[in-house]
């Protein structure tokens, strides 16, 4: 009897033990946006001196892996959203999976402003319930372009190198998602404000499994291929058997680039990705 306890407690400490191992030194690096970046000006200066601002990209290329609904984060149970390193879809129904899972299925949001746009995959009613964290599982590259015209009657290009410039030569970009941070890997970015609440990302690998502040190579962060989108609503909705369609629109107008002034004039100077939007629209079944 003795020794079957001294088992057993050998066997809960190893556990503990195993369970600290695990947790304990495991640490995660968010960015923060910090201050929502205004919309890009028409009527006057782009941006203030020296900062950024958001517009409407003419190129928004993205390829969609997953979508899906949540009633609980899924990269965090203590609300520090650096505590769990692979994401936890046991609250979640998927919606939408592509039928490549090498490659997604690739959409230009920009080309489908005011329509619609249909993605290779299959999509299934999720199930009834209260959801609060939709998310999408994106690939690590954005395809943006960007041409604007100022105020001052000029017209500002974006090129392939994620420069601006009055008269440059236009062309697209890929904006590779490796690090939201750096010299470390910081692989999560939270709280971005965005229409209906705000927007969380989280740089993983196939897997869902993303990188500690350590897991970096030449100031990238080793898992990465993946970027999941996480909306905290701020008001949830309900999926009910009355429920027959719900529909995600991509808003990308105002959103998607984010332009940089780093002359101080005023006027864009760099340029690349940022956070879209997006609404929710239900149809729900006529009440008998």
């Amino acid at each position: 009897m003795f020794n079957l306890i001294r088992v057993s407690l050998l066997s809960v400490l190893t556990s503990l033990l195993l369970l600290f191992s695990n947790t304990a030194f495991a640490v995660f690096d968010n960015e923060t946006e910090g201050a929502a970046k205004a919309v890009c000006s028409t009527t006057a200066a782009m941006m203030t001196a020296g900062a950024d601002c958001r517009t409407t990209p003419d190129k928004f290329e993205i390829s969609v892996f997953e979508m899906g609904l949540c009633t609980s984060h899924p990269f965090t149970n203590d609300g520090t959203k650096k505590d769990i390193s692979t994401m936890d879809k046991s609250t979640c129904s998927v919606t939408f999976s592509a039928t490549d899972q090498t490659n997604g299925s690739v959409i230009d949001i920009a080309t489908a402003i005011g329509g619609s746009m249909d993605l290779v995959g299959t999509s299934t009613r999720p199930a009834n319930g209260t959801y609060g964290f939709p998310y999408i599982i994106l690939g690590e590259k954005f395809t943006v372009g960007i041409s604007i015209v100022g105020f001052n009657g000029n017209t500002y290009n974006g090129d392939s190198n994620g420069a601006v410039a009055s008269g440059g030569t236009l062309a697209d970009s890929d904006d590779y998602l490796r690090n939201f941070g750096g010299p470390n890997c910081s692989s999560g970015f939270e709280d971005a404000v965005i229409a209906i609440g705000t927007l969380d990302a989280f740089l993983t690998n196939s897997s869902l499994v993303r990188s500690q502040r350590s897991e970096v190579t030449s100031q990238l962060c080793d898992n990465v291929g993946r970027l999941v989108g996480i909306i905290n609503l701020t008001t949830p909705f309900k999926i009910t058997s009355n429920t027959l369609k719900m529909q995600f629109n991509f808003v990308v107008t105002d959103y998607g680039v984010e332009l940089t002034d780093s002359g101080s004039d005023g006027y864009p100077d760099e340029y690349g990705s940022a956070p879209f939007s997006g609404t929710f629209i239900f149809t729900e079944a006529p009440v008998q």
